[in-house]
């Protein structure tokens, strides 16, 4: 593996390599929703922080498949439930799971200690952080990536195919 900087760069501008960087992104932006949601539910006084992290997470877990199926991968169309919506949430709350368990335990190590909340975010994103790679990998190489197809790119496969030899107009949503 070739970690130099020029490889690096390639790499930077390859198709992957945006995929990447947009996902990456994607993530930042997830995990700083997901965070000040997470640690706006922690003022509430009656909720547990196991509580506050689920909910911010399902509340996040919408605009992260979105922003992931469309800007990421450059998918459109309805989402497809079993192939696409299903297998996304399923990482979405293997992570939960992850993030929840060390809540659960940072929170009861720090309770009433001045580090609390700061403690309970870095568990909550830790969480997340160990299957991060694996759900881009999976995002990438099985859900979305440049081979996968679902319904919606068949259709649009077929509209491309019947449309005029030298045609100005391509299918609907198509890109230039």
């Amino acid at each position: 593996m070739n970690l130099s900087r020029a490889a690096l760069m390639a790499h930077a501008r390859s198709d992957a390599g945006r995929r990447a960087m947009r996902y990456s992104a994607t993530s930042v932006v997830g995990v700083v929703g997901t965070q000040i949601l997470f640690q706006l539910l922690l003022f509430v006084p009656s909720l547990r922080a196991h509580v506050a992290n689920f909910i911010a997470t399902s509340l996040m877990s919408g605009p992260a498949f979105l922003l992931n199926k469309h800007w990421v991968w450059g998918k459109s169309g309805k989402a497809h439930l079993r192939r696409e919506v299903l297998p996304f949430w399923l990482f979405t709350a293997a992570g939960w799971t992850l993030s929840t368990v060390t809540v659960f335990f940072v929170s009861r190590w720090t309770e009433g200690d001045g580090y609390h909340r700061v403690a309970v975010g870095l568990a909550s994103i830790a969480g997340f952080g160990v299957l991060w790679v694996l759900k881009y990998l999976f995002l990438d190489k099985i859900m979305f990536g440049p081979h996968h197809h679902t319904p919606y790119d068949e259709d649009l496969e077929v509209t491309e195919a019947l449309a005029p030899v030298g045609s100005a107009e391509g299918p609907p949503g198509a890109r230039p």
